[in-house]
């Protein structure tokens, strides 16, 4: 991964109500994510997903297209502690 939006977010010190940790923790958290990309599948492509719902986010939650392979899934990315907060994050994932 080579980027990271989440929406409303304006920069890596905000902090975002309903959720455990900073943008700076999601952000490392989603540093230790890695994949296996195929060879066929596009150099660079930006992935969305919504979380919603009070619990832990991980990374087995996550939504990924056909060629990519999510090689470590029990990463805790965030925690949700307010039933009405929905995240929407961005990433970018680059061959």
């Amino acid at each position: 991964m080579t980027g990271l939006k989440i929406k409303g977010v304006m920069h890596e010190y905000n902090t975002v109500e309903g959720i455990k940790e900073s943008v700076l923790e999601i952000m490392s958290n989603f540093k230790k994510l890695r994949f296996s990309v195929q060879e066929s599948t596009e150099k660079q492509q930006w992935l969305t997903h919504r979380c919603k719902g009070v619990g832990v986010v991980s990374s087995g939650d996550l939504k990924l297209p056909s060629g990519v392979t999510l090689l470590n899934q029990e990463v805790n990315l965030l925690e949700i502690s307010d039933a009405s907060v929905e995240l929407i994050i961005e990433r970018r994932l680059e061959k």
